[in-house]
């Protein structure tokens, strides 16, 4: 169902400037990456970023869909170029795919009649896609339309085009059918609560699942998916070789993570650190901040002070608990003027971006420590918008990209696939896109707000070195996933990529 004709991608918008963030860090709620694109027009009030309801609801049916085009044309592999439909046994990815089914969806909602059958919304043509494509770009284009109406608060027709799709998704299928099978699954759970036929039901289950001791809870296949995934890996390594390049010789390292994880991590940096005899280390020590599951960071600090004995490094770890991070304070961290201390944190950040305070305080008490070196991993994502269907095209490419990199390295693997989308993305995705409000925790941003908001504690950003980029890479080359995953400098960060579309982002900052 798809014209034959190719489709060119239009030339790039120049991005107009963001203001600098206001004192009132919930600001972060409203960022988006790409102001130039409806609805943003004219609702940039000041500092405020304040989205008005009405703005949005002047836009014409599908207007707000204009924002694939702009996402597409940032992309790696399509940028200035046509789509076209491969031959011979080359597939379209499942980015692709989307990106295909996006500008389609554009092409053709001037010509869907409103009376026409909900059955069949787009009329097209599937010349030149094997039936595999073809099917998953008529379901890609039914979610789109379903996420269309939902935004225009067209529920019963929202409702009618979900129904479509979950006659033909699941969560058994193919990588699209997966991804529409969640989306689909969010959407619902959004008009329900939006109608009110499920008034708290969905709402609930937000609240009281514990997303971060849900995913600690699922170590080994956690662990398994990182070790087959790149995408991490990558990050980890990356951010690990930085703070190695920032403390290297000192006697005494002092290490304070923001949210320990797993510690994988740490276990390359020791192994380096062991590697190098000249390398002459008193005492290497790591304090883990938490405000839950402080048995699952006990364990995981046992772990690594086992694997510190067997490398022969002299280890010792401190775990301070807040149950606030309100109540965080420099006061609590052991500090030794002879050590050199650091600041890892990895996708942690972001989890207070709803908590605007909260984020504030935590800074301002780094800040008091100035540590020699903080390194921050975040995901690269726009997942903070107001406007419902600018967050969920995001998260639809996003995951999208995260379906199809599990769909390559865990291929044959069921089990830890399962776990990863069942646990790991299955919540995620709800929560953008079904939540609203304070309910909505899953909040990324990208690295361009991250660094405006940086200097507002005077804090600068230190390039990351050429020789971690080449190691780095280097390390993608063991993964058997081909040019799919990929690193490249931003500036003076790292961005670590899948199929074109940013993953995660590695940068340094010291404070001035």
């Amino acid at each position: 169902m798809f014209p034959s004709k190719k489709y060119s991608l239009p030339d790039d918008k120049p991005s107009s400037e963001i203001p600098p963030l206001n004192d009132q860090l919930g600001s972060l709620d409203n960022l988006y990456f790409d102001f130039t694109s409806p609805p943003y027009q004219n609702v940039l009030k000041g500092s405020d970023f304040q989205l008005e309801d009405q703005d949005y609801k002047k836009e014409s049916p599908f207007a707000s869909l204009r924002i694939v085009k702009d996402f597409a044309s940032r992309s790696r592999k399509l940028k200035g170029e046509k789509i076209h439909i491969p031959s011979g046994s080359q597939k379209l990815s499942t980015i692709e795919r989307i990106r295909m089914a996006g500008l389609l969806f554009i092409d053709s909602s001037s010509k869907v009649d409103e009376t026409s059958n909900p059955s069949h919304p787009f009329p097209a043509s599937t010349s030149g896609l094997s039936d595999d494509e073809a099917k998953d770009i008529d379901l890609l284009l039914t979610l789109l339309a379903s996420a269309d109406k939902t935004g225009q608060q067209q529920f019963e027709e929202a409702n009618e085009l979900i129904e479509l799709c979950s006659k033909t998704c699941s969560n058994e299928g193919t990588p699209v059918e997966r991804l529409v099978y969640y989306f689909s699954e969010a959407i619902r759970e959004k008009i329900n609560r939006e109608t009110g036929r499920e008034a708290s039901g969905g709402l609930e289950r937000m609240r009281v699942f514990d997303f971060q001791t849900a995913v600690m809870s699922v170590d080994a296949s956690i662990l398994a998916f990182h070790k087959k995934v790149p995408l991490s890996q990558v990050c980890q390594f990356s951010a690990i070789n930085t703070l190695l390049e920032h403390v290297r010789r000192a006697r005494h390292i002092h290490i304070i993570d923001l949210e320990i994880r797993s510690g994988m991590q740490y276990t390359l940096m020791m192994q380096a650190i062991a590697s190098r005899s000249e390398w002459q280390l008193k005492h290497l020590k790591i304090t883990a901040i938490g405000t839950r599951s402080e048995s699952k960071i006990k364990d995981t600090c046992n772990h690594l002070a086992e694997f510190a004995q067997s490398m022969n490094i002299p280890f010792s770890y401190k775990i301070v608990m807040v149950e606030d991070m309100l109540d965080f304070n420099i006061d609590l961290l052991e500090l030794d003027r002879h050590e050199k201390i650091a600041v890892y944190s990895s996708v942690s950040l972001s989890n207070l971006i709803v908590k605007p305070n909260r984020l504030e305080h935590l800074m301002r008490e780094i800040r008091k420590i100035n540590p020699c070196i903080t390194v921050v991993s975040e995901v690269e994502a726009n997942h903070t918008s107001l406007v419902f269907v600018n967050r969920f095209i995001d998260a639809l490419f996003f995951y999208g990209a995260l379906f199809d990199s599990i769909s390559i390295c865990l291929a044959g693997d069921d089990l830890n696939r399962k776990v990863a989308e069942s646990v790991y993305y299955d919540y995620s995705i709800r929560n953008i896109v079904a939540a609203e409000g304070d309910d909505r925790t899953i909040r990324h941003t990208g690295i361009n707000v991250w660094r405006r908001f940086f200097d507002r504690f005077g804090m600068v950003e230190i390039e990351l070195s050429s020789e971690s980029l080449n190691e780095a890479k280097l390390l993608i080359d063991n993964f058997n996933c081909g040019n799919c995953c990929t690193l490249r400098a931003d500036g003076r960060c790292f961005l670590v990529s899948w199929n074109g579309v940013p993953i995660f982002s590695v940068s340094a900052w010291k404070f001035i």
